[in-house]
């Protein structure tokens, strides 16, 4: 049959077919020396994949640097190694995607499988691997914890005249650094010609991970050219060993901070228990216009929940609606719980309501703050929900629920959840939770009860179990018991003033005085002083603190004309 011209069907000339086939290679070429982006590679990739020619190496690299998984890498690697069997950065930026996934994921399969492909690298002898092979291999033996081979591929490194590239010297001072092998970081360090701000960073951060605060210093102060990271690092060592001060004093003296800096030094105030300085911190950062983060604000939020101070809590939040924080399920859940402790439990349920993603943190939280507050019914209500809801209570949540049961007197209910704990929701039952049901037998006058559970209790009871059973007979009078109580709470902490205190305050209410007295000069003999007391008063959404004593407030000489005015008309 003939086919006219009209129905489409003509075959091409000869001449015709002879141009379509010269241009389509012109064609591809250009498309392939344009494919150096993800997206230009993508594209390049599909035009090969209809016709079935392979893929250019310059193409594969940049897919293979920006594949979402080491697979997806393999797979595209494997597709273009026939055509460019030699081409080194096929080779390593396979072998980098590997090491990436390794480290952010924490993979020791993909880690094993960058170091299979570097070994038939070398089997294959070309092309030779080049300092960002090596690095990247380096980093693997670092995420496996390979010890041996690491310093297999050390020795190949040294051989191949890569061992003193900056980019491999940081990659191996952080391999001996996590294996714990500072001596031999430092000997790598010592043997890198021109050390850049990496590798100095490294070596501080291996230094400052042992502890070695001194070293790290030294190292520090010898670095040609620090960045951010290098002061972050070394202020991050002061804070471990426990020098705030010197660390407040450092973080002043940096000449770039970021915003990790003002995250470290607003939570180092919080954990000095500096509550007040956490606030200052962030509204120095916020001046600086640095952007503050997630982080900033959980650390803010524990500090301002410390604080009790319901005005900055509200300031807190308001910050956080016009900021470009996301409001997930974690921010939400630290909102909850800085509002429940600066006393405004009604807000806090009414956030708890309004978040629609609930976990259970975000019951953990509420459940807590409803029983501290004295809700404990409305708590075991919510812990009803959250079980309907389909979540499973942790060991966090019983202490919520229990706390509730003591808090409310609920005797019978405290026994059902604590038994519960291991035959319905297979949660064990910790020294906190035995301690907390001791709580909910003293509160109600079962001391019998509760010294029993103590006595029969599967596992040796720590301080918190032996100080709500002397704090159940401070209460109720029962001396005996107390005493035992006293007798194990010191030997477990005999420096701890507050034993003492509950112990001398139970020998009072019986009215034993002799032995309040005993009480009272052991305390002396063995230097142990009563801790001073400590309150804030929020004046004018500023916070004021008084400590026992203590004549430092710049108002102190009014305040306390006032209190002996006070006093005088009382009597």
């Amino acid at each position: 049959m003939r086919h006219g011209a009209g129905a489409g069907g003509a075959a091409p000339s000869p001449s015709c077919a002879h141009a379509h086939a010269g241009a389509l290679p012109a064609l591809l070429a250009g498309l392939a020396r344009r494919a150096t982006t993800p997206a230009t590679a993508r594209r390049l990739q599909a035009q090969l994949l209809l016709r079935g020619l392979p893929l250019p190496a310059r193409a594969a690299v940049a897919l293979v640097a920006s594949s979402p998984s080491p697979r997806h890498a393999r797979a595209v690697f494997d597709s273009a190694v026939p055509a460019a069997p030699g081409n080194v950065y096929l080779w390593t930026a396979t072998i980098a995607a590997y090491a990436r996934h390794a480290s952010s994921s924490s993979s020791p399969s993909a880690a094993a499988e960058a170091l299979a492909l570097f070994r038939l690298m070398l089997r294959s002898g070309d092309p030779r691997p080049n300092a960002f092979t090596a690095s990247s291999v380096v980093r693997c033996c670092s995420a496996l914890r390979a010890v041996l081979e690491g310093i297999q591929v050390h020795g190949f490194l040294g051989k191949a005249g890569l061992g003193r590239s900056a980019h491999v010297g940081a990659a191996l001072i952080d391999m001996y650094g996590n294996h714990g092998l500072i001596e031999d970081a430092r000997r790598v360090f010592d043997e890198v010609p021109l050390r850049n701000v990496v590798v100095g960073n490294t070596m501080v951060a291996c230094y400052v991970r042992a502890g070695e605060v001194a070293a790290a210093r030294e190292v520090f102060d010898g670095m040609a050219e620090r960045d951010p990271i290098s002061w972050n690092t070394l202020m991050s060592g002061y804070l471990r060993q426990g020098d705030a001060h010197v660390a407040r004093q450092f973080f002043e003296d940096m000449p770039e901070k970021n915003v990790n800096s003002w995250n470290m030094m607003i939570s180092a105030c919080s954990e000095e228990g500096l509550w007040v300085d956490s606030v200052v911190v962030f509204n120095r950062m916020r001046l600086a216009r640095f952007q503050p983060d997630a982080a900033t604000m959980a650390v803010l939020m524990s500090a301002c929940a410390q604080l009790g101070c319901l005005s900055v809590a509200g300031q807190v939040h308001g910050y956080l609606k016009k900021s470009c924080v996301e409001m997930n399920c974690h921010v939400l859940n630290s909102l909850i719980d800085m509002y429940a402790k600066c006393g405004s439990v009604s807000q806090a349920h009414l956030l708890f309501v309004e978040t629609h993603l609930k976990d259970t943190v975000s019951y953990n939280v509420m459940i807590t703050a409803l029983a501290h507050h004295g809700h404990g019914r409305e708590a075991l209500q919510l812990f009803n929900e959250m079980d309907e809801e389909g979540l499973h209570p942790d060991s966090v949540t019983f202490l919520g629920v229990l706390s509730a049961c003591a808090h409310a007197g609920l005797v019978h209910d405290g026994k059902h959840y604590f038994e519960s704990m291991r035959t319905n929701y297979a949660v064990e039952q910790s020294l906190d939770h035995y301690a907390c049901m001791v709580d909910i037998y003293g509160r109600a006058g079962l001391i019998e009860e509760a010294y029993f559970l103590v006595q029969t209790m599967p596992m040796k009871p720590h301080a918190g179990v032996w100080g709500a059973l002397l704090n159940a007979c401070r209460k109720h009078g029962q001396l005996e018991v107390g005493k035992v109580a006293a007798r194990e709470l010191i030997t477990i902490e005999p420096t701890n003033p507050g034993t003492y205190i509950l112990l001398a305050n139970t020998l009072a209410r019986g009215q034993q005085w002799d032995f309040v007295e005993t009480v009272r000069q052991s305390m002396r003999g063995k230097g142990i002083e009563k801790t001073v007391g400590c309150s804030w008063v929020e004046v004018d959404s500023v916070v004021h603190e008084f400590l026992m004593g203590d004549f430092s407030h710049p108002n102190s000489d009014e305040i306390y004309s006032t209190l002996e005015h006070l006093y005088l008309q009382s009597v």
